[in-house]
């Protein structure tokens, strides 16, 4: 398969769904400016994405994240490096014989690069592409395969909200501390889950954005906010942070915005960024991006709405949209959150079978791990909320 050119001439969105819906496996290899990168494909599905230094050219490999994480230190690396290069193993399974991490953690690792590499990636404005087929190895125990329409739909949300977070927290270098008693006024998800759900009288969303618990003084936080509360030590800047609890830097910002406004931490050194200022032609391009990445989402859309009335439906082409204007940014919002609808009706009725009745609101949910916290609000700043009505438990998108 000969593909290559100008990311200007044919989009990285465009390039992900060709590899993707011919099932293609091989190597696409990115660059712009000094920057490279490499996102391996098996069968269509990204595998692995692996960064180059501007400066030295090599790999961001597993083991840095390793031990910037602290998951590991640099003696322990040395040695399982040592004895992957005497026996010729993956570096996860030589981690796991010694015992130094789970396969399960290891995997948890290896997404955090793919995802973080990844998601740098769509915000480029330039470059070119080359990608080269054959045969690719990777860690098939450890690696988790993720789908052209789960990247495309995360780089999207991010993309897009990205901008609203960077006001808060304009630089991963910024610094945090827990406010005192702030410990104090939380209630944690391993609290909530030894009770009886009779005895709880919570919403945590409502008709709010911010959390409500027992009383008027307490929060409950959720799982990613639980991390990143505990690793706040008024040391640890944005950035460390974000290898900590291998969240990536949008999350760990997004977090970390979020609990400022519970009041239970405050920044305590907030460096300004000093990007390089954009031209006019950088912006443009930038908006051509993220509203041809939008369309794509819209085409994918149809394509997963189309799959709940005709499973088994196959050969379905993906729609061109060439020109998306600004004013069609509410087109897209209200096509996305349509599918997130489905996954969300879908996800109740699993509830529904497994605890014998539907959820009252839409936390029960992300309690009981049908959903991601971030579902409630994707592709929206509010919520998704459940209601009763004569026709039954239905949701009710933010929009309506």
């Amino acid at each position: 398969m000969a593909l290559k050119g100008t990311l200007k001439d044919f989009g990285l969105s465009d390039i992900f769904q060709l590899i993707a819906h011919q099932r293609k496996t091989g190597v696409l290899h990115l660059g712009d400016r000094g920057k490279d990168v490499a996102v391996t494909f098996d069968q269509g599905k990204v595998v692995g994405a692996e960064p180059r230094t501007d400066k030295t050219r090599e790999k961001e490999k597993v083991g840095e994240i390793l031990v910037k994480s602290g998951i590991l230190d640099s003696e322990q690396l040395a040695r399982a490096l040592e004895v992957q290069n005497h026996t010729m193993k993956k570096l996860g399974i030589v981690l796991s014989e010694q015992k130094l991490i789970t396969p399960e953690l290891f995997g948890e690792v290896l997404s955090f690069q793919v995802r973080e590499t990844l998601f740098k990636v769509f915000q480029w404005t330039s470059g070119h592409y080359r990608f080269e087929t054959g045969k690719v190895s990777y860690d098939h125990q450890f690696v988790t395969p993720l789908s052209a329409e789960f990247i495309l739909m995360e780089a999207a949300r991010i993309i897009d909200e990205w901008p609203m977070v960077k006001k808060k927290i304009p630089s991963m270098e910024g610094i945090f501390a827990q406010i005192p008693g702030a410990s104090d006024k939380i209630i944690r998800k391993s609290q909530i889950e030894g009770q009886d759900e009779d005895d709880i009288d919570i919403d945590i969303f409502g008709e709010s954005d911010s959390p409500r618990a027992f009383d008027e003084d307490a929060i409950v936080l959720s799982v990613a906010q639980e991390k990143v509360f505990d690793r706040i030590d008024g040391k640890r800047t944005a950035g460390e942070l974000s290898y900590q609890v291998l969240m990536g830097d949008f999350e760990v910002s997004k977090t970390l915005v979020e609990l400022m406004g519970f009041e239970l931490i405050k920044p305590i050194s907030v460096p300004t960024a000093t990007p390089k200022e954009e031209t006019a032609k950088e912006r443009v391009e930038r908006g051509r991006n993220v509203f041809v990445m939008a369309a794509t989402l819209v085409a994918l859309g149809a394509i997963l709405m189309l799959s709940f009335y005709a499973l088994g439906l196959t050969g379905t082409r993906f729609l061109a949209f060439s020109q998306v204007t600004w004013e069609k940014a509410d087109t897209v919002r209200r096509s996305v959150a349509t599918v997130q609808k489905k996954r969300l009706e879908l996800a109740m009725e699993v509830y529904r079978m497994e605890k014998g009745s539907y959820p009252n609101v839409m936390d029960d949910l992300f309690r009981g791990e049908f959903i991601l916290f971030s579902d409630i609000t994707y592709p929206y700043a509010r919520p998704f909320r459940i209601t009763k009505t004569d026709m039954g438990t239905v949701i009710v998108d933010p929009g309506e």
